[in-house]
This record gives C-alpha cells, structure tokens and sequence, in this order.
C-alpha cells in the first residue's frame, strides 16, 4: 500500500477556517495539500496540478462545488478524481435537492462520496485513506506529528483573528465528542 507522503489532496471551501482545519488535519497525516477557496480557484489549480483526491465544499460563492464537479466530469483527464464532498447542505443543495438521493440516482456520476459538517478530524483522514487505498496510521504514529507542522501551526493561530479562533475551537470540541 502507498503512504500519504505520496498523495496529494485539493481542499476546496469558501470558509478559511474550514480550509485551515482541513489542511492542518491533512498536512499532520503526511498529505500535500493544494487548497481553493471557490470552484474558479480550484479550476485554475488542477490545470497547475491534478491532484490525487478534491475534498469539495457544496456550496461557495462564484462557481459552486456541484458545478466545479460537473466541469471536473466532463475533463477527460479530471474524471476519474475521487470526490469527497465535505459541506453543511448535505440535505439541500442549490436547486433543493438532496446530496444523498443525486449520488444515489447518478445525477452526479464518477467517484464521490460525502461527509457533513462539521467534520471530525479521525473521520476525514479515515475516509481519505479508504477512498485511496491507503495504510491507516495508528493513533500513535499521527499523535507524533512533525515539529514544522506544530511550527507552522503555532505561526498562524498566533495571526488568527479572535473569532477564527474561537469557530476552530468549537470544531475541535465537537470532534472531540465524535471521536
């Protein structure tokens, strides 16, 4: 089996502090990550580099996750890229349907399944994992992290506004009871 070291993943929300949780999760279990906040962005970054799986929002300003999907099916070198939906309008997307019920009657076809917010961290890597055949790290191995990550991490929560703070806490306090 491959290691993450070797896969990249794009993460693509409109929300910077989804975006920073997503990317912190991914970065301290190895993954590259490349990260797009609207589906135009995410465009302009897989013709910079395809990456190993998109880890796509629902619904964003500009050009939404469904309609990058569509586009991102429709490119014969994108198609087959696993999808891995992560949004809060799991039950409503923009025209009112349901996620669960288009995956399941192929409205949206190639590879793709979903995760509602807010995201449990041990969930998302997990999932990641599977959908890329990937060995799963103990609990041991992914609390080791790595000193730049920590690093990085310390950098930019020290730069955070108050109230980005204060949202990546809540998340973490719920992951906590999910997991």
């Amino acid at each position: 089996m491959e290691k993450s070291e070797a896969k990249t993943v794009l993460v693509v929300d409109d929300e910077p502090d989804i975006v920073f949780f997503l990317r912190a999760v991914l970065e301290d279990h190895g993954f590259q990550v490349m990260t797009a906040f609207n589906g135009q962005e995410a465009t302009d970054k897989m013709r910079q580099q395809p990456p190993d799986l998109i880890s796509l929002d629902l619904i964003m300003p500009g050009k939404s996750g469904i309609r990058f999907f569509h586009e991102l099916r429709k490119n014969k070198e994108w198609s087959k890229i696993p999808v891995l939906f992560v949004s809060g309008h799991v039950r409503e997307t923009i025209d009112g349907s349901n996620l669960v019920e288009i995956l399941k009657d192929r409205t949206l076809s190639g590879p793709a399944t979903y995760l509602e917010k807010p995201v449990n961290a041990q969930t998302y890597i997990r999932t990641i994992n599977t959908i890329l055949g990937l060995e799963q790290k103990t609990e041991e191995q992914a609390e080791e992290g790595s000193p730049e990550l920590q690093d990085q991490v310390e950098s930019l929560l020290s730069n955070a506004p108050p109230e980005t703070l204060e949202r990546i806490l809540q998340m973490l306090k719920e992951n906590k009871k999910g997991g």
